[in-house]
Protein backbone atom coordinates (compact mmCIF):
# COMPACT_ATOMS: atom_id res chain seq x y z
CA UNK A 1 0.00 0.00 0.00
CA UNK A 2 1.35 3.63 -0.22
CA UNK A 3 2.57 4.90 2.74
CA UNK A 4 0.42 6.75 5.28
CA UNK A 5 2.66 10.09 4.74
CA UNK A 6 2.75 9.97 1.04
CA UNK A 7 -1.20 9.61 1.25
CA UNK A 8 -1.62 12.74 3.28
CA UNK A 9 0.97 14.86 1.79
CA UNK A 10 -1.03 14.78 -1.88
CA UNK A 11 -4.11 14.52 -0.14
CA UNK A 12 -3.33 18.18 1.26
CA UNK A 13 -2.38 19.24 -1.85
CA UNK A 14 -5.43 18.33 -3.52
CA UNK A 15 -7.92 19.93 -0.64
CA UNK A 16 -5.57 22.74 -0.54
CA UNK A 17 -6.33 23.83 -4.03
CA UNK A 18 -10.21 22.90 -3.73
CA UNK A 19 -10.42 24.96 -0.18
CA UNK A 20 -7.97 28.04 -1.58
CA UNK A 21 -10.88 28.02 -4.48
CA UNK A 22 -14.07 27.98 -2.19
CA UNK A 23 -12.81 31.65 -1.05
CA UNK A 24 -12.27 32.86 -4.45
CA UNK A 25 -15.32 31.91 -5.66
CA UNK A 26 -18.13 31.40 -2.29
CA UNK A 27 -20.65 29.59 -4.36
CA UNK A 28 -18.21 26.80 -4.62
CA UNK A 29 -18.94 26.03 -0.36
CA UNK A 30 -22.01 24.74 -1.60
CA UNK A 31 -20.92 22.17 -4.04
CA UNK A 32 -19.73 19.41 -3.48
CA UNK A 33 -16.32 18.95 -5.59
CA UNK A 34 -16.00 16.85 -8.88
CA UNK A 35 -13.58 14.12 -8.09
CA UNK A 36 -10.42 13.44 -10.35
CA UNK A 37 -7.96 10.73 -9.13
CA UNK A 38 -4.29 10.78 -10.25
CA UNK A 39 -2.61 7.26 -10.33
CA UNK A 40 1.20 8.14 -11.31
CA UNK A 41 4.35 7.13 -10.26
CA UNK A 42 5.52 9.74 -7.57
CA UNK A 43 8.19 7.28 -6.39
CA UNK A 44 10.54 4.02 -8.05
CA UNK A 45 12.35 4.84 -11.25
CA UNK A 46 9.55 6.27 -13.03
CA UNK A 47 9.23 9.80 -10.36
CA UNK A 48 11.16 11.63 -12.74
CA UNK A 49 8.26 12.35 -14.42
CA UNK A 50 5.82 11.15 -12.24
CA UNK A 51 6.34 13.83 -10.18
CA UNK A 52 6.17 17.02 -12.35
CA UNK A 53 2.94 15.28 -13.56
CA UNK A 54 1.83 15.66 -10.44
CA UNK A 55 3.22 18.89 -9.99
CA UNK A 56 1.87 20.52 -12.87
CA UNK A 57 -1.54 18.70 -12.20
CA UNK A 58 -1.63 20.99 -8.75
CA UNK A 59 -0.88 24.32 -10.20
CA UNK A 60 -2.98 23.87 -13.34
CA UNK A 61 -6.01 22.62 -10.77
CA UNK A 62 -5.70 26.03 -8.99
CA UNK A 63 -6.03 27.50 -12.39
CA UNK A 64 -8.83 26.39 -14.22
CA UNK A 65 -10.57 26.57 -10.49
CA UNK A 66 -10.06 30.13 -10.74
CA UNK A 67 -12.00 30.18 -13.81
CA UNK A 68 -14.99 28.53 -12.22
CA UNK A 69 -14.04 24.75 -12.23
CA UNK A 70 -16.76 22.34 -14.15
CA UNK A 71 -19.83 24.88 -14.39
CA UNK A 72 -19.38 26.38 -11.53
CA UNK A 73 -18.53 23.12 -9.66
CA UNK A 74 -14.70 22.93 -8.18
CA UNK A 75 -12.64 20.11 -9.20
CA UNK A 76 -10.60 18.23 -6.71
CA UNK A 77 -7.69 16.02 -7.81
CA UNK A 78 -6.89 13.23 -5.54
CA UNK A 79 -3.33 11.38 -6.02
CA UNK A 80 -2.14 7.87 -5.59
CA UNK A 81 1.37 6.55 -6.11
CA UNK A 82 1.59 3.46 -8.46
CA UNK A 83 5.58 3.10 -6.74
CA UNK A 84 6.32 2.37 -10.46
CA UNK A 85 4.75 -1.04 -9.77
CA UNK A 86 1.76 -3.22 -11.68
CA UNK A 87 0.44 -4.33 -8.46
CA UNK A 88 0.17 -1.42 -6.93
CA UNK A 89 -1.65 0.40 -9.97
CA UNK A 90 -4.17 -2.22 -9.75
CA UNK A 91 -4.84 -1.27 -6.27
CA UNK A 92 -4.61 2.48 -7.00
CA UNK A 93 -7.60 2.06 -9.09
CA UNK A 94 -9.35 0.40 -6.47
CA UNK A 95 -9.09 2.34 -3.84
CA UNK A 96 -9.50 5.92 -6.03
CA UNK A 97 -12.87 4.49 -7.17
CA UNK A 98 -14.26 2.36 -3.95
CA UNK A 99 -13.08 4.88 -1.13
CA UNK A 100 -12.45 8.36 -3.05
CA UNK A 101 -15.65 8.05 -5.52
CA UNK A 102 -13.39 9.74 -8.31
CA UNK A 103 -15.13 9.78 -12.20
CA UNK A 104 -11.60 9.82 -13.71
CA UNK A 105 -8.37 8.77 -13.70
CA UNK A 106 -5.14 10.93 -14.99
CA UNK A 107 -2.63 7.37 -15.83
CA UNK A 108 -1.20 4.87 -14.10
CA UNK A 109 2.23 6.29 -14.70
CA UNK A 110 3.85 4.08 -17.04
CA UNK A 111 2.53 1.69 -20.24
CA UNK A 112 2.90 -1.43 -17.71
CA UNK A 113 0.93 -0.23 -15.36
CA UNK A 114 -1.87 1.00 -17.47
CA UNK A 115 -2.10 -2.20 -18.64
CA UNK A 116 -2.62 -3.85 -15.23
CA UNK A 117 -5.25 -1.35 -14.12
CA UNK A 118 -7.07 -1.18 -17.56
CA UNK A 119 -8.81 -4.57 -16.47
CA UNK A 120 -9.65 -2.87 -13.66
CA UNK A 121 -11.07 0.66 -14.82
CA UNK A 122 -13.24 -1.34 -17.38
CA UNK A 123 -14.85 -3.35 -13.60
CA UNK A 124 -15.20 -0.10 -11.81
CA UNK A 125 -16.37 1.36 -14.89
CA UNK A 126 -14.45 4.45 -14.80
CA UNK A 127 -11.74 5.73 -17.83
CA UNK A 128 -8.16 6.20 -17.57
CA UNK A 129 -6.19 8.95 -19.25
CA UNK A 130 -3.21 7.65 -19.79
CA UNK A 131 -0.10 10.17 -19.90
CA UNK A 132 1.92 7.52 -21.50
CA UNK A 133 3.17 6.49 -25.47
CA UNK A 134 3.08 2.63 -24.79
CA UNK A 135 1.33 1.23 -27.58
CA UNK A 136 -0.31 -1.38 -26.44
CA UNK A 137 -2.00 1.05 -24.11
CA UNK A 138 -4.65 1.23 -26.83
CA UNK A 139 -4.24 -1.98 -28.42
CA UNK A 140 -7.69 -2.69 -30.05
CA UNK A 141 -7.42 -6.22 -28.85
CA UNK A 142 -7.67 -5.37 -25.42
CA UNK A 143 -11.04 -5.97 -23.80
CA UNK A 144 -10.25 -2.45 -21.81
CA UNK A 145 -9.71 -0.13 -24.46
CA UNK A 146 -13.06 1.59 -24.18
CA UNK A 147 -12.17 2.83 -20.84
CA UNK A 148 -8.31 3.87 -21.79
CA UNK A 149 -8.13 7.18 -23.47
CA UNK A 150 -4.47 8.01 -24.42
CA UNK A 151 -3.33 12.07 -23.68
CA UNK A 152 0.13 11.67 -25.18
CA UNK A 153 1.30 10.97 -28.83
CA UNK A 154 1.49 6.82 -29.48
CA UNK A 155 4.92 5.61 -29.93
CA UNK A 156 3.86 4.62 -33.31
CA UNK A 157 3.63 8.25 -34.38
CA UNK A 158 6.78 8.59 -31.96
CA UNK A 159 9.32 5.93 -33.68
CA UNK A 160 8.09 6.51 -37.35
CA UNK A 161 8.85 10.18 -36.60
CA UNK A 162 12.45 9.28 -35.18
CA UNK A 163 13.37 6.49 -37.98
CA UNK A 164 12.33 8.72 -40.51
CA UNK A 165 14.92 11.34 -39.27
CA UNK A 166 17.56 8.77 -39.19
CA UNK A 167 16.93 7.18 -42.47
CA UNK A 168 16.66 10.83 -44.40
CA UNK A 169 20.54 11.44 -42.83
CA UNK A 170 21.23 8.03 -44.66
CA UNK A 171 21.83 6.28 -41.68
CA UNK A 172 20.58 2.38 -42.51
CA UNK A 173 21.85 0.38 -39.87
CA UNK A 174 19.75 1.09 -36.69
CA UNK A 175 20.61 -0.41 -33.12
CA UNK A 176 17.87 -0.14 -30.54
CA UNK A 177 18.61 0.46 -26.78
CA UNK A 178 15.35 -0.25 -24.63
CA UNK A 179 13.79 -0.26 -21.07
CA UNK A 180 12.62 -3.90 -20.04
CA UNK A 181 9.03 -3.12 -19.95
CA UNK A 182 6.33 -3.07 -22.47
CA UNK A 183 7.17 0.57 -23.42
CA UNK A 184 10.75 -0.78 -24.37
CA UNK A 185 10.06 -4.11 -25.75
CA UNK A 186 6.81 -2.43 -28.22
CA UNK A 187 9.18 0.25 -29.25
CA UNK A 188 11.60 -2.31 -30.45
CA UNK A 189 8.81 -4.39 -32.27
CA UNK A 190 7.56 -1.50 -34.00
CA UNK A 191 11.49 -0.23 -35.37
CA UNK A 192 11.70 -3.64 -36.93
CA UNK A 193 8.01 -3.72 -38.70
CA UNK A 194 8.92 -0.05 -39.92
CA UNK A 195 12.02 -1.15 -41.04
CA UNK A 196 11.59 -2.10 -44.52
CA UNK A 197 9.21 0.37 -45.63
CA UNK A 198 11.34 2.93 -44.41
CA UNK A 199 14.63 1.73 -46.31
CA UNK A 200 16.31 0.77 -42.97
CA UNK A 201 17.46 -2.32 -41.32
CA UNK A 202 17.60 -3.22 -37.77
CA UNK A 203 21.11 -4.59 -36.82
CA UNK A 204 20.65 -5.17 -33.05
CA UNK A 205 18.76 -4.20 -29.63
CA UNK A 206 19.69 -4.33 -26.32
CA UNK A 207 17.63 -4.15 -22.77
CA UNK A 208 18.29 -3.37 -19.59
CA UNK A 209 16.31 -2.80 -16.34
CA UNK A 210 15.09 0.38 -14.95
CA UNK A 211 18.02 0.31 -12.45
CA UNK A 212 20.89 -0.66 -14.43
CA UNK A 213 23.54 1.93 -13.86
CA UNK A 214 26.61 -0.20 -15.71
CA UNK A 215 25.53 -0.56 -19.56
CA UNK A 216 29.11 -0.90 -21.00
CA UNK A 217 27.38 -4.54 -22.40
CA UNK A 218 25.25 -3.06 -23.85
CA UNK A 219 27.12 0.00 -25.78
CA UNK A 220 29.34 -2.44 -26.88
CA UNK A 221 26.94 -4.92 -28.43
CA UNK A 222 25.67 -1.97 -30.34
CA UNK A 223 28.97 -0.93 -31.38
CA UNK A 224 29.76 -4.70 -32.39
CA UNK A 225 26.35 -4.54 -34.77
CA UNK A 226 27.79 -2.24 -36.67
CA UNK A 227 24.84 0.40 -35.90
CA UNK A 228 24.78 3.97 -37.66
CA UNK A 229 23.07 5.40 -35.70
CA UNK A 230 21.17 4.50 -31.99
CA UNK A 231 17.75 4.79 -31.43
CA UNK A 232 16.90 4.87 -27.17
CA UNK A 233 13.25 3.66 -26.16
CA UNK A 234 13.56 4.70 -22.68
CA UNK A 235 11.56 7.21 -20.63
CA UNK A 236 13.74 6.90 -17.67
CA UNK A 237 16.11 9.51 -17.50
CA UNK A 238 18.81 8.46 -15.71
CA UNK A 239 18.81 5.19 -18.24
CA UNK A 240 19.03 6.64 -20.94
CA UNK A 241 21.54 9.25 -19.58
CA UNK A 242 23.73 5.96 -18.06
CA UNK A 243 23.44 4.56 -21.95
CA UNK A 244 25.05 7.35 -23.72
CA UNK A 245 27.96 8.48 -21.41
CA UNK A 246 28.38 4.24 -22.05
CA UNK A 247 28.36 4.74 -25.75
CA UNK A 248 30.85 7.47 -25.98
CA UNK A 249 33.15 5.75 -23.47
CA UNK A 250 33.18 2.45 -25.83
CA UNK A 251 33.58 4.47 -29.28
CA UNK A 252 30.07 4.32 -30.07
CA UNK A 253 30.31 7.81 -31.89
CA UNK A 254 27.60 7.75 -33.64
CA UNK A 255 24.15 10.21 -34.09
CA UNK A 256 21.37 8.85 -30.77
CA UNK A 257 18.27 9.70 -30.91
CA UNK A 258 16.31 9.73 -27.45
CA UNK A 259 12.53 9.00 -27.08
CA UNK A 260 10.06 11.16 -26.14
CA UNK A 261 9.92 10.33 -22.68
CA UNK A 262 14.03 11.60 -22.07
CA UNK A 263 12.69 15.05 -23.24
CA UNK A 264 13.50 15.72 -19.73
CA UNK A 265 15.78 18.37 -17.99
CA UNK A 266 16.93 15.27 -15.90
CA UNK A 267 17.79 13.76 -18.96
CA UNK A 268 19.90 17.07 -20.00
CA UNK A 269 20.97 17.64 -16.66
CA UNK A 270 22.21 13.80 -16.27
CA UNK A 271 23.68 12.90 -19.86
CA UNK A 272 26.47 15.75 -19.49
CA UNK A 273 29.44 15.83 -21.76
CA UNK A 274 29.32 14.09 -24.83
CA UNK A 275 26.06 14.71 -25.80
CA UNK A 276 26.02 17.70 -27.92
CA UNK A 277 23.92 16.93 -30.95
CA UNK A 278 21.70 14.03 -29.53
CA UNK A 279 18.35 14.17 -30.64
CA UNK A 280 15.67 13.94 -28.83
CA UNK A 281 11.80 14.07 -29.55
CA UNK A 282 9.77 16.01 -27.73
CA UNK A 283 6.32 16.64 -27.39
CA UNK A 284 6.57 20.50 -27.21
CA UNK A 285 9.92 21.89 -25.38
CA UNK A 286 8.39 23.75 -22.19
CA UNK A 287 11.62 24.25 -20.56
CA UNK A 288 13.66 25.78 -22.79
CA UNK A 289 12.00 26.84 -26.07
CA UNK A 290 8.16 27.19 -24.66
CA UNK A 291 5.28 28.13 -27.10
CA UNK A 292 2.51 30.28 -25.25
CA UNK A 293 0.36 27.41 -23.93
CA UNK A 294 3.64 25.72 -22.69
CA UNK A 295 4.96 29.50 -21.14
CA UNK A 296 1.70 29.46 -19.47
CA UNK A 297 1.64 26.17 -17.31
CA UNK A 298 5.92 27.41 -16.61
CA UNK A 299 5.24 30.65 -15.19
CA UNK A 300 2.30 28.71 -13.36
CA UNK A 301 5.28 26.15 -12.24
CA UNK A 302 7.56 28.82 -11.17
CA UNK A 303 5.26 30.67 -9.66
CA UNK A 304 4.69 27.84 -7.10
CA UNK A 305 8.27 27.75 -6.71
CA UNK A 306 8.90 24.41 -8.79
CA UNK A 307 11.20 24.12 -11.50
CA UNK A 308 10.18 23.05 -14.98
CA UNK A 309 10.98 19.55 -16.22
CA UNK A 310 9.56 19.13 -19.47
CA UNK A 311 7.98 16.00 -20.92
CA UNK A 312 5.72 14.89 -17.76
CA UNK A 313 4.18 18.54 -16.69
CA UNK A 314 2.76 18.56 -20.52
CA UNK A 315 1.10 14.85 -20.76
CA UNK A 316 -0.24 15.27 -16.83
CA UNK A 317 -1.74 18.67 -17.71
CA UNK A 318 -3.44 17.10 -20.88
CA UNK A 319 -5.07 14.60 -18.81
CA UNK A 320 -6.57 17.10 -16.36
CA UNK A 321 -7.69 19.52 -19.37
CA UNK A 322 -9.24 16.64 -21.08
CA UNK A 323 -11.04 15.28 -17.68
CA UNK A 324 -12.52 18.98 -17.13
CA UNK A 325 -13.54 19.48 -20.97
CA UNK A 326 -15.27 15.79 -20.77
CA UNK A 327 -16.72 16.58 -17.83
CA UNK A 328 -18.20 20.31 -18.85
CA UNK A 329 -20.00 18.92 -21.69
CA UNK A 330 -22.28 16.48 -19.64
CA UNK A 331 -25.55 17.19 -19.48
CA UNK A 332 -26.66 15.42 -15.87
CA UNK A 333 -25.07 13.53 -13.60
CA UNK A 334 -21.18 13.24 -13.74
CA UNK A 335 -19.88 9.55 -13.73
CA UNK A 336 -17.52 7.48 -14.95
CA UNK A 337 -19.73 6.08 -17.42
CA UNK A 338 -20.54 9.55 -19.00
CA UNK A 339 -17.19 10.63 -18.67
CA UNK A 340 -16.11 7.79 -20.72
CA UNK A 341 -18.89 8.32 -23.40
CA UNK A 342 -18.11 12.20 -23.45
CA UNK A 343 -13.63 11.32 -23.91
CA UNK A 344 -15.24 9.27 -27.05
CA UNK A 345 -16.73 12.70 -28.17
CA UNK A 346 -13.96 15.46 -27.44
CA UNK A 347 -12.44 16.67 -30.24
CA UNK A 348 -9.77 20.11 -30.93
CA UNK A 349 -8.96 20.18 -26.98
CA UNK A 350 -6.47 22.64 -26.60
CA UNK A 351 -4.36 22.31 -23.76
CA UNK A 352 -0.99 23.38 -22.13
CA UNK A 353 0.54 21.79 -24.87
CA UNK A 354 1.34 22.09 -28.48
CA UNK A 355 -1.41 20.15 -30.97
CA UNK A 356 -5.06 19.54 -30.09
CA UNK A 357 -6.67 16.62 -28.63
CA UNK A 358 -9.27 14.47 -30.35
CA UNK A 359 -10.96 11.36 -29.53
CA UNK A 360 -13.39 9.26 -31.47
CA UNK A 361 -15.27 5.89 -30.60
CA UNK A 362 -13.11 3.84 -32.69
CA UNK A 363 -9.73 6.06 -31.94
CA UNK A 364 -8.82 6.76 -28.41
CA UNK A 365 -5.23 8.10 -29.22
CA UNK A 366 -5.68 11.67 -28.48
CA UNK A 367 -2.91 13.84 -29.36
CA UNK A 368 -0.47 13.51 -32.82
CA UNK A 369 2.56 14.85 -34.92
CA UNK A 370 1.03 17.94 -34.83
CA UNK A 371 2.29 17.80 -30.77
CA UNK A 372 6.29 16.63 -31.35
CA UNK A 373 9.06 18.65 -32.23
CA UNK A 374 12.40 17.44 -32.74
CA UNK A 375 14.99 19.13 -30.36
CA UNK A 376 18.92 18.70 -30.09
CA UNK A 377 21.54 18.99 -26.98
CA UNK A 378 23.53 22.05 -27.52
CA UNK A 379 25.76 23.56 -25.13
CA UNK A 380 23.37 21.80 -22.33
CA UNK A 381 19.78 23.21 -23.50
CA UNK A 382 17.09 21.22 -25.91
CA UNK A 383 17.42 23.56 -29.02
CA UNK A 384 14.25 23.06 -31.18
CA UNK A 385 14.77 22.15 -34.44
CA UNK A 386 13.13 24.38 -37.48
Amino acid sequence: MISNQTTSVTRRLAIGACLGLTLAWPSFAQVAPLKIGALLSMSGPAAVFGIPERDAITVALEDLNSQGGVNGRPVQVIFYDDRTDAAEAGRGVNQLVSRDQVVAIIGAGTGGNVLAAGPIAMRLKVPLLAPVGTIAATDKKNAFLPWVFRVAPSDAVNIRTILTDAAKDGNKRIGVFYQEDAYGKTGVDVAEQLAQSLGIQVVGSAPAPYTATDLTAQAIKLREANAQAIFMQVSVASLGAGFVKAARQVGLNVPIYGSSGLAQKSFVDGVGAGAEGLRVLSIGNLVYDPSPGEKKLSDLLRAAGKVPQGWGELVGTNGLVAAIAAAKSIKGEITGQSMRDAMENLCGLEAYARGKGCWTKDDHDGWREDALVFTEIANGRLRTRK
